[in-house]
């Protein structure tokens, strides 16, 4: 994630029209890069020589958010298995010894999670 310099949220679309009068020409390429923040849609005309660029941009914003939910996974299922592990033994000289795990002690799931892909969730 520390690699990725510059990033775009979004979506880079080209558009082309039609020519009023003349349906065989087409005026463009335009590039319009539109998304959501904080609830509200956003759209920005991209000159055509950005259009590379902003494309890039918004190709490592989904490279970051696929790292992001990956690290995040990783820390959940790091929490759960430290939570999971044992006890601390007693100090010495302690006369109660440390309570054992037995079978029917109920197993908790790895995450509290749902264990579908996010990626393909559309987010």
């Amino acid at each position: 994630m520390q690699a990725i310099a510059r990033l775009r949220r979004g979506f880079l679309s080209r558009q082309c029209f039609k020519s009023p009068g003349h349906p065989a020409t087409r005026r463009g390429p335009y590039y319009v890069l539109q998304g959501y923040f904080r609830g509200q849609k956003l759209s920005e005309r991209v000159p055509p020589e950005q259009a590379a660029q902003a494309q890039q941009d918004v190709e490592k914003y989904r490279r970051f958010q696929t790292l992001a939910e990956e690290y995040v996974t990783v820390s959940d299922r790091l929490a759960c298995l430290q939570d999971k592990r044992p006890k601390r033994p007693p100090p010495p000289g302690s006369s109660k010894p440390p309570p054992s795990r037995t079978a029917s002690a109920k197993t908790l799931p790895t995450t509290a999670w749902p264990s579908r892909d996010v990626r393909s969730s559309g987010w």
